[in-house]
């Protein structure tokens, strides 16, 4: 055990304010930090009568010596002997102004302020103000405690005990705790005891409410125990909330809206306080918002309107304060130390030498340094920088910086001294920290990065539990990448070495970190930037895997495409050229390789299939052979390319193999998904290797890295950052789209819209299309629609509004809108020099660099529509399959693909005009006036086939009647209706050919008034020819010579009377008897009477007939006239031939009997369903129907089928 180092007495113990208040050792080895000596000067200054900032929230993580600081503060205030501040003294000399307001400050007696400390997570807030002012209070022998409620509640119990004793027993009964214990509950202000007493008490007094103190409240009481205070001596008083977190983390959600109210009036009572002075402080590991982010608005409201009535006070302490603090703790017996670091001097300037200029100490002057590594021996530097920040991070109250320095259990600084003979120069590595902080570590939140990373180093210690050198060096790799502060402290070889160096041999030490990489598998050193990093190992062979997979990948790999597609930053955006012209284009990344560049080369053509506005090649050299000889290559290639940026590497990089592995690590990876552990050893190398991949690329795309030369048109260019590349390829734009207008509506002056702005778009096409133009195109209110019409037509003053009405103007102000408006133009005019012109032409115009013009697919048919417009009369867009129409739909589809489609020039004029007026009044029934605005002739071809699909079957299909055929002509007309013309090619093309005309004429349009008027009367010529052929059936001998002057009701009944006039009384299976019974009523209305009969004999209505229809009708007037005639009634009045048929009488409508007579049939499997379904209808009924009803219900049905 070592006799030459001991541990101060003083930190041996954690502090608590309440019990330690009069501790003097506490006082004695207090180590003062910058912010504790702040933190004294801001209370001290707080206590000058006109001060207005006492209430404070102390923030520090645990292990910061929040509490100790507290704790020797309040002291102060409480005018301790000053010689007790051993090593807070001698540091406040040092400060004149807070030496000052200590002098001051004792320099009167009264200037005590007496503590008040809160502990515990009580859920009351107000109990635990109250139960700490009456424990302080009686403490100090200060019977000043005014009476609250709870002490008039007590009183009340202890009269009823004396003097109402039926009461005292009846209150006994109700409450639902033994009286002693209820009684002890309100001394010790139990708000819940409280209520069960307000509840009770009017059960037994007569329904009377027990209210002692109208309005009582916390912070009055405490303001009325100051005021006594004060004639005692008193300045007033310092209440404390000593771990006010752990009542957060307990009871945050649970506090009541009253608690929160109680915190914010104290708060703001010690803030005006003045003379009578209030101070309260809540002592915390967190700011109260961390606190409160999951809770209801309300109550968040309600917390932070309490963390603003506080001022916040931070414990980040200087962390070469922190190692002063850690080297006063740590106690050395000044001879033997002399004498120990006399002959161990070689071993401190080896540590001096190593860590003099290392980042962990970056901030520490030469001699702050060599004392820190003397004075916190045995502590390895590296150990003295990992504690603090790592307690900072995780520490937790029973384990912390301090606890580690002076708590004698495994793993301490005590433990290590007890083993450390004064003669052994031995070190505490970050390994003991390790196991130290182990439980606190296995106590971080599951799905947090500190646990997965404690998770992974057990798991590997687990495996290599017998190996003592390994297993010290994979937890002080755990703690490296657990702190994460790689600028300061890295986790690489070189340093593993240097912090095990004082125990073993660098050899020795290499050996082990190689035997943990190549051998367990649990190291993976990272080719990026060297790190060692842990992993978990799956027992799979990794490595021989992936080479597996980089040989059955090998004869698909590209090494240009694998760089392409691992490149972030594959799009340069040319800044000021986007600002100036409100749109974004964009140089594509694109990297190729050496070999490339082989032969001629034509740029432009390389770049075809690049969408983008230009693009920047990066070549790939990995033989260093090579490097100028590419250079001058490209130079030489690159003269007289305006869009190409040409970037070649200052060195040869070998990025081939990196760029397999990383291919094959890909597919691996993908594959172990399910296995946790392979995948994360997968993942581990992956991420490696994209490191590498990124680094590499970077030398390209980050000119300030210097590893680069860049080309263009022939010229190596000064590009040292980012910004100048940004500036060449803006540039390049001016030269090359220096005619392109300023159009300021992201969301459509792009390529590639999404589909709301291409519905908005096509809302626009459809108002720009209209014939008549409305008011911002019938486009109301504020949606996106409106923002692009504005933005593309109304601000480019493309679409007017003024007293001359709403137009197009083809002729803008801004000269670039207007360079695009004329090229829409000319392609109109080309189209009317040769007939016809391919869209794609037109595409080319505004979109290729060559045109300067290079606008976006976006806002493209907007202008085409606005041209359109006014052409709209002299233009037809046509595809491979015919017309299309002039709509917004059509002009969306050409814009995806304007290859597809032509523009044709149709020369409109008067006679045309005329026509399709004349058309417009002969189908005047079926236009729509909409579409009038829609079109100027299409609105024609669709009330012409609205009319055919009108008309009735019969006059669509038949061919006509008798002589009277359907003119060739007009079949044709009609069957150009049925087909999906276009308004243009059925109005200028079809029609004029289907009528004999070789070109359009005027005269047209009376030959199609003529088929109309043809195909209306068909139905009317019909019901004459039936008239006629009916007459022509039916006729007698007597009546055929004058049969034409015969009216066809005449001929009928001529003819009825000729029959037995039983026959009418016949049911016909052929259905005469329907024929005979409209002949028995026939009247002179022969066009009702023929349509009926026409219906009784087809069952169709003559609209829906045909041409066979007509025969079929003749054919049935014929069975019945032959039916009727043959019919002789002395067949129905023989008895013997009766027998098997039937006769029905029944009464008619008008009174009259009728007769009627049908044979009998046999019946079939069919018909004796019918009859048994009948039969069984009836039975179901039973007595709900008299059989009577029955009966008539059946001769109902009977005579509806007479």
């Amino acid at each position: 055990m070592s006799k030459m180092i001991s541990v101060a007495s003083g930190f041996q113990y954690s502090v608590n304010i309440g019990y330690d208040l009069n501790n003097d050792d506490k006082l004695k080895n207090f180590i003062p930090t910058k912010s504790a000596l702040t933190l004294l000067k801001d209370i001290l200054s707080s206590t000058a009568p006109d001060s207005t900032e006492r209430a404070r929230v102390l923030v520090g993580a645990y292990g910061k010596g929040k509490s100790h600081i507290v704790l020797t503060i309040l002291s102060m205030l409480m005018q301790r002997e000053r010689s007790l501040f051993t090593h807070l003294m001698p540091k406040i000399t040092e400060d004149p102004e807070l030496n000052q307001l200590v002098e001051n400050y004792y320099s009167h007696k009264e200037n005590k302020i007496l503590p008040v400390i809160i502990n515990g997570t009580s859920g009351s807030l107000s109990q635990a103000f109250l139960l700490a002012l009456q424990r302080t209070l009686d403490e100090n022998g200060l019977d000043i405690m005014p009476e609250t409620n709870y002490k008039a509640a007590i009183n009340a119990i202890q009269k009823w005990k004396g003097d109402y004793p039926k009461t005292y027993d009846k209150f006994k009964e109700e409450i639902s705790l033994p009286v002693d214990a209820f009684v002890s509950e309100l001394n010790d202000y139990n708000a819940e005891i409280y209520s069960e007493f307000e509840e009770v008490y009017p059960k037994l007094t007569s329904g009377s409410i027990f209210n002692p103190f109208v309005g009582f409240d916390v912070v009055e009481l405490y303001e009325s125990v100051v005021k006594s205070l004060k004639e005692r001596g008193y300045l007033g008083i310092y209440v404390v909330y000593d771990e006010f977190s752990k009542f957060l983390e307990s009871n945050i959600t649970a506090a009541s809206v009253s608690d929160t109210k109680m915190l914010q009036d104290f708060a703001e009572k010690c803030n005006r306080s003045g003379e009578n002075e209030m101070h309260l402080m809540l002592i915390s590991h967190k700011e109260i918002s961390n606190y409160i982010d999951q809770l209801p608005k309300a109550k968040v409201d309600g917390w932070r309107g309490v963390s603003e009535r506080f001022r916040h006070i931070h414990l980040n302490n200087n962390f070469a304060q922190t190692y002063e603090i850690i080297s006063t703790v740590i106690i050395k017996d000044r001879d033997k130390w002399d004498d120990f670091c006399e002959k161990n001097k070689g071993k401190f300037d080896q540590l001096i030498s190593r860590y003099e200029d290392h980042a962990i100490f970056d901030d520490t002057a030469h001699e702050e340094l060599k004392t820190t590594i003397y004075e916190c021996y045995p502590l390895q530097p590296v150990s003295t920088f990992i504690l603090p920040r790592l307690s900072e991070r995780v520490a937790q109250n029973e384990r912390t910086l301090f606890t580690f320095l002076s708590a004698d259990v495994a793993s301490t600084l005590p433990a290590f001294l007890r083993g450390l003979k004064d003669r052994d120069f031995r070190v505490i590595t970050p390994d003991l920290i390790f196991d130290y902080f182990d439980p606190v570590l296995q106590k971080e939140p599951f799905a947090g990065e500190i646990h997965k990373n404690y998770a992974l180093t057990k798991s590997i210690l687990d495996q290599i539990e017998d190996q003592e050198l390994e297993s010290k060096i994979v937890k002080t790799i755990s703690l490296i990448y657990l702190l994460g502060q790689f600028e300061k402290l890295k986790p690489i070889k070189e340093e593993i070495v240097g912090i095990y160096s004082m125990e073993y041999q660098p050899a020795e030490i290499e050996a082990a970190i190689d035997h943990l990489i190549k051998d367990e598998y649990v190291i993976y050193l990272k080719r990026s930037n060297d790190y060692l990093k842990l992993k978990q190992t799956s027992g799979v062979d990794v490595e021989q895997k992936i080479l597996d997979t980089i040989a059955s990948l090998a004869p698909a790999f590209s090494l240009k495409s694998a760089l392409n597609a691992s490149n972030i930053d594959n799009y340069l955006y040319p800044a000021k050229y986007n600002d100036e012209k409100e749109m974004i284009r964009y140089f594509e990344f694109e990297f190729i390789e050496e070999q490339e560049l082989e032969g001629d080369i034509d740029w432009e053509r390389k770049a075809e299939d690049i969408q983008a506005d230009g693009v920047i090649y990066a070549i790939v050299c990995e033989n260093p052979e090579f490097i100028k000889e590419i250079k001058k290559r490209v130079l030489k290639s690159s003269q007289g390319c305006d869009r190409f940026i040409f970037i070649v590497p200052k060195k040869a990089i070998a990025i081939r193999k990196i760029l397999q592995e990383f291919e094959a690590v890909s597919v691996l990876r993908d594959k172990a998904k399910e296995d946790i552990v392979l995948f994360e050893e997968y993942e581990v190398i992956y991420e490696d290797l994209r490191d590498v991949i990124s680094e590499f690329i970077s030398g390209y795309t980050h000119p300030e890295e210097y590893k680069s030369s860049y080309i263009y048109n022939g010229e190596e260019k000064s590009i040292l950052r980012k910004a100048a590349l940004t500036g060449l390829a803006s540039d390049i734009c001016f030269n090359i789209f220096y005619e392109t207008p300023v159009i300021n509506n992201e969301a459509i002056n792009k390529n590639e819209i999404t589909s709301i702005a291409n519905n908005s778009r096509g809302k626009i096409l459809s108002g720009i299309l209209r014939n008549v133009l409305e008011p911002n195109l019938g486009l109301t209110g504020t949606g996106q629609e409106v923002s692009i019409m504005r933005s593309t037509l109304v601000r480019k003053g493309v679409l007017l509004d003024d007293e001359n009405g709403v137009r197009i103007n083809l002729a803008p102000s801004d000269k670039l809108m207007k360079g695009v408006l004329d090229k829409i133009v000319s392609f109109i005019m080309d189209a009317q020099k040769k007939g016809t012109a391919s869209f794609d032409q037109l595409y080319s115009v505004l979109t290729a660099p060559e045109y300067h013009i290079g606008i976006r697919r976006g806002v493209i048919p907007i202008y085409i529509a606005a041209v359109f417009h006014e052409y709209s009369e002299d233009i037809i867009l046509q595809n491979e399959h015919g017309q299309l129409p002039l709509s917004a739909d059509t002009l969306q589809m050409i814009n995806a693909s304007p290859e597809d489609y032509m523009l044709v020039f149709l020369e409109w004029n008067p006679e045309k005009q005329e026509f399709v007026s004349k058309l417009s009044e002969i189908f005047s029934n079926y236009v729509i006036e909409a579409e009038k605005n829609l079109s100027t002739y299409d609105f024609v071809a669709l009330a012409m086939k609205r009319w055919y699909l009108s008309m009735p079957r019969y006059a669509k299909e038949s061919k006509g009647v008798g002589a009277k055929e359907s003119s060739k002509r007009y079949l044709k007309m009609v069957k150009l209706l049925k087909q999906n013309l276009n308004g243009h090619e059925l109005l200028f093309e079809k029609l004029p050919e289907a009528f004999g005309y070789r070109d359009f004429n005027g005269g047209l349009a009376e030959n199609i008034e003529k088929a109309k008027n043809y195909y209306d009367g068909k139905i009317d010529e019909l019901k004459v020819e039936l008239i006629k052929q009916t007459k022509q059936i039916f006729s007698i001998a007597a009546n055929r010579a004058k049969l034409k002057r015969t009216s066809l009701s005449s001929v009928i009944k001529d003819w009825c009377e000729t029959l037995d006039s039983h026959v009418f009384e016949q049911l016909f299976e052929n259905g005469t008897d329907k024929c005979l019974a409209l002949f028995k009523d026939v009247t002179n209305d022969e066009d009702t009477f023929i349509v009926r009969l026409a219906k009784a004999a087809t069952d169709l209505r003559v609209e829906d007939w045909d041409d066979g229809t007509v025969d079929r009708f003749k054919e049935s007037l014929e069975t019945y006239k032959k039916t009727a005639e043959e019919f002789q009634s002395g067949e129905v009045e023989c008895e013997d031939s009766t027998a098997s048929a039937y006769e029905i009488r029944f009464r008619s409508d008008d009174g009259s009997s009728e007769v009627k007579r049908f044979d009998r049939v046999e019946t079939s499997k069919r018909g004796q369903l019918l009859y048994n379904s009948i039969l069984s209808e009836i039975d179901s009924m039973g007595y709900s129907i008299s059989e009577q009803e029955k009966r008539q219900i059946l001769m109902d049905i009977l005579k509806g089928m007479c």
